[in-house]
């Protein structure tokens, strides 16, 4: 009887390897020794994991949040180095000009008084398109005469009174005369307008 039932034995566990090897446990699955054990959190473990990922949530917000202003910060210091770079740039050419600006009143002032007769005529075209050149190249380097005319309303942020006086055919606060125009670059008085006021 032993022998018999050794071999019934032999002969199930044969017939189990056969079944096992002709139906493997499908793929991503595990026999019964791979089997995984599930890891149960208890309630505070997952409150303590929660707030860690909100926490790193807050951390990542506040870090976009910094670069954002980092970068903000950064375009602002690119625009102000501009236009301290346009400020000293016009700086610089206003203390030149003055030199030129000079020049142009002493023609204005000698064209006002330009002498009579045919013989002077030549001396006066002379000087009336040496001041047109000197006003061109002045306008091609940004400068522009400011215009200005008898009657305009003072405006103390581009004119400088030097007088103010009794005029009938003007009001108070206009202009009577302009005495030396101004110029500008840009945006920017270098000189303002000198004028005669009305009060």
């Amino acid at each position: 009887m032993d022998k018999v039932q050794k071999d019934k034995e032999k002969t199930t566990k044969k017939s189990e390897e056969e079944h096992t090897n002709q139906n493997p446990p499908p793929e991503g699955e595990h026999g019964p020794d791979e089997m995984q054990t599930m890891v149960g959190l208890t309630f505070d473990e997952y409150n303590i994991l929660e707030k860690e990922i909100e926490s790193l949530q807050a951390e990542l917000e506040e870090t976009k949040d910094s670069w954002l202003r980092t970068r903000a910060d950064f375009d602002n210091y690119k625009k102000r180095v501009q236009r301290d770079v346009q400020r000293s740039y016009q700086d610089a050419m206003a203390s030149i000009l003055k030199i030129f600006l000079n020049a142009s009143d002493d023609l204005e002032r000698a064209l006002k008084h330009k002498p009579e007769g045919e013989k002077v005529d030549s001396w006066v075209i002379g000087i009336d398109l040496i001041l047109q050149k000197l006003n061109s190249q002045m306008k091609n380097q940004g400068v522009e005469r400011m215009d200005v005319q008898p009657g305009d309303e003072f405006d103390p942020n581009i004119h400088e009174a030097i007088t103010q006086e009794e005029d009938p055919d003007f009001e108070e606060g206009q202009i009577i005369e302009v005495v030396q125009p101004g110029y500008r670059i840009s945006d920017r008085v270098i000189r303002p307008a000198i004028v005669r006021v009305a009060r």
